[in-house]
């Protein structure tokens, strides 16, 4: 037998892909996820035209596709909005008023020693904020499970918060939003590596323009520095 890689069939799927879940698509909204993301990258999704990565197409393609399959028939979509804030839980199960989220991660599963995500439960904190409600129930798909060897497993769970979590979790979003609002006026990106964590930059199709931006930062304060000095 003879192995010839076809890189073309992969280009045909992650192109469908693509298409399929709209991957390539602008928001021209402030979406929860907008905020609690990293502002700089959000700003330069919205405003230039760089496409996301391969990798970046196959891991929000299987998150979305594992959420369509996960996502019982009889759920709804509902889209909010408060604060010039939309948000879409993943889906609403009618009978029970639930709002639910589904998430998808390579970290293996050690029940009851589940550290949850900071930007998870960020989100779903401002879901709840925003729909004046104290719980949510969190669905999470372990790809590698517990099992040895690994195996998917799936652990579902009721997160419940207080107000004053909630309440605090919003004001921060908030300063967040008008950070944004006033890079989208400016035109300017919010300061590369201050709105963001750590591990977003990791595989960031932008991480090379905010390191351009944060030398051309320290460039021109030296420079400023020197002019000082030398009055």
């Amino acid at each position: 037998m003879e192995r010839i890689p076809n890189p073309e069939l992969d280009r045909i799927i992650l192109n469908h892909l693509s298409d399929l879940y709209k991957l390539k698509e602008k928001r021209d909204k402030i979406h929860l996820s907008t905020l609690v993301s990293c502002l700089t990258r959000s700003f330069f999704d919205r405003m230039q035209d760089i496409e996301p990565t391969d990798r970046e197409l196959m891991l929000f393609s299987l998150g979305f596709a594992l959420q369509d399959v996960l996502t019982p028939q009889e759920a709804t979509l509902p889209v909010f909005w408060k604060d010039g804030v939309v948000f879409s839980p993943d889906f609403f199960l009618p009978y029970g008023k639930e709002y639910c989220e589904i998430k998808t991660t390579r970290a293996s599963l050690k029940k009851n020693k589940i550290a949850l995500p900071e930007a998870w439960v960020e989100y779903i904190m401002g879901g709840c904020y925003i729909r004046d409600i104290l719980q949510y129930q969190l669905s999470s798909l372990h790809i590698l499970g517990s099992y040895n060897p690994p195996f998917p497993e799936l652990y579902s769970e009721t997160l419940v918060f207080t107000q004053e979590e909630l309440q605090s979790n919003w004001d921060r979003l908030m300063e967040r939003k008008v950070v944004f609002e006033k890079a989208l006026a400016d035109n300017q990106p919010p300061t590369p590596f201050q709105f963001c964590k750590e591990w977003e930059c990791k595989n960031c199709r932008h991480k090379i323009q905010c390191e351009a931006l944060t030398m051309l930062a320290q460039i021109e304060e030296r420079k400023n520095e020197a002019d000082t000095n030398s009055k």
